[in-house]
């Protein structure tokens, strides 16, 4: 689900979706993005891999 924020609002009363997270139980990896579903494929995603 993704929140994008409304610009007619005042700042501080806009909601968004602050990242996007997608978890891979098979490999034990979740993949984060720094921002909405939207933004992929337009920034890099941080990987994190459980030991």
């Amino acid at each position: 689900m993704t929140c994008l924020p409304d610009l007619g609002k005042p700042l501080g009363r806009r909601w968004a979706s602050l990242a996007t997270v997608t978890l891979e139980p098979a490999t034990r990896t979740a993949r984060v993005l720094d921002g909405t579903p939207a933004d992929i494929g337009s920034r890099d995603r941080r990987v994190l891999a459980a030991g």
